[in-house]
């Protein structure tokens, strides 16, 4: 067993290292975050030289305090590394320490919350663009824990989208529809085809990101992106929520609360399809999710892990496809283990996941065999009214340059 595992943990880092993702290597990191500090409903994208800094926030399951370093790795537009060397991107010294951890208190499940900000008083940034961090123990990069990604961008160009209901597939009723004005008079490119890469995605999601450079139209004042297929999204449904925030009553759309195992478990209500039913409004936070014990002074070392049971009612499995949970708590990424499986005598999906006490949101994305890019229509359906939020970021590498610079950056909402 231990000899199969090993080539397959060693080929999935080294497929993250290829294209950079945020995601926990090792079992026993959990929770783990890289947000805007005190903006948790933003993405982790802050301006180069601002005033504000990425915090990064992970739990480790052990009783024992470990010790991990960081380093950082600049990376391109489709976040493979970029051939620039630490000095050109960073001052200071790569490889730090995370100094800041702390043991749980009076939890069952036993783990030590480390957090770092970046960047400090021992690394700044030098240059726009994506960078991901490697976590990693006993000061060996080859022993990495988990991977961390952000973005830093420069006010270079105005970016404008316009959010459409009327889509050039369906009018009002399963899509959104993106149109974009680039202004870049204050910016000069030359060759935007050749030069620009703009990449936008719907809810943080990397499955269905779409690149363009190939602009519908050219003015004086910048690039124009309409009636582009591409920017065609199935609008979906707003997430699901659910709290458990305390072990001493149940909390929203949590029907019970049981002890077992030397660990409570929350179960939430048994649901069902939201495909071909009347829209309903909810005000959700675009899948993110919230730490907090309700009777914790501190939620990052006093919230405990409880056990989430899922279920979704289903008379038959969707066909040609498999069924994953999504949200923050997976980083938006379909992975093998985020897959809720169909129990054929009870009739529905199920899945339990140890989560940190706290406020969730999370969809039933389904992925269709053959594929890489989830839809929400079996589980979710699609309601031009849902409130989405979309991303949109502009990468620009001029002649003779020899990394990508996100030159503009821009989040919308459909609905408001």
């Amino acid at each position: 067993m231990v000899k199969k595992l090993i080539p397959a943990i060693l080929l999935l880092i080294a497929s993250t290292m290829a294209v950079a993702q945020t995601r926990a290597l090792n079992k026993k990191v959990n929770t783990l975050t890289v947000r805007v500090k005190d903006n948790w409903q933003f993405p982790p994208v802050i301006e180069l030289n601002g005033n504000e800094n990425i915090e990064i926030k992970f739990d480790f399951l052990d009783l024992n305090v470990h010790y991990f370093n960081y380093s950082i790795v600049h990376c391109n537009a489709d976040w493979t590394p970029s051939d620039l060397s630490e000095s050109e991107y960073l001052d200071g010294f790569n490889n730090q320490p995370i100094e800041d951890h702390r043991t749980s208190f009076n939890t069952y499940m036993n783990y030590t919350h480390y957090r770092f900000q970046i960047p400090n008083d021992n690394i700044k940034f030098k240059l726009s663009g994506n960078y991901l961090v490697k976590i990693y123990e006993n000061n060996d990069p080859e022993n990495l824990i988990a991977t961390a990604c952000f973005s830093l961008y420069e006010r270079q160009v105005n970016i404008y989208p316009t959010i459409k209901t009327s889509t050039d597939i369906d009018y009002r009723k399963a899509h959104q529809q993106l149109d974009l004005r680039i202004d870049t008079r204050s910016y000069s490119i030359r060759s935007p085809q050749l030069e620009m890469k703009i990449m936008v995605n719907q809810n943080n999601r990397t499955d269905n990101e779409v690149r363009l450079n190939a602009p519908t139209s050219t003015l004086s004042t910048g690039l124009i992106f309409e009636h582009v297929p591409n920017l065609i999204f199935e609008a979906g449904n707003e997430f699901r929520r659910f709290e458990m925030v305390t072990h001493r009553y149940n909390g929203l759309n949590v029907e019970k609360i049981t002890y077992s195992d030397s660990l409570y478990h929350a179960w939430l209500y048994q649901e069902r399809s939201r495909a071909n039913r009347s829209y309903i409004f909810d005000r959700d936070q675009d899948g993110r999710f919230y730490i907090r014990n309700s009777e914790a002074q501190d939620s990052n070392t006093e919230a405990d892990y409880f056990i989430a049971h899922f279920s979704l009612n289903a008379e038959s499995p969707f066909s040609n496809g498999k069924l994953y949970l999504l949200g923050e708590f997976n980083q938006y990424r379909p992975d093998p283990d985020w897959e809720i499986l169909y129990d054929a005598v009870r009739r529905q999906y199920t899945k339990e996941i140890p989560l940190k006490q706290g406020a969730y949101n999370y969809q039933y994305i389904f992925i269709p065999d053959g594929s890489t890019k989830g839809t929400p229509a079996p589980a979710e359906g699609n309601y031009f009214e849902t409130e989405n939020e979309y991303m949109v970021r502009v990468y620009h590498r001029g002649p003779g340059e020899r990394y990508d610079k996100l030159v503009g950056f821009s989040l919308v909402k459909s609905g408001e």
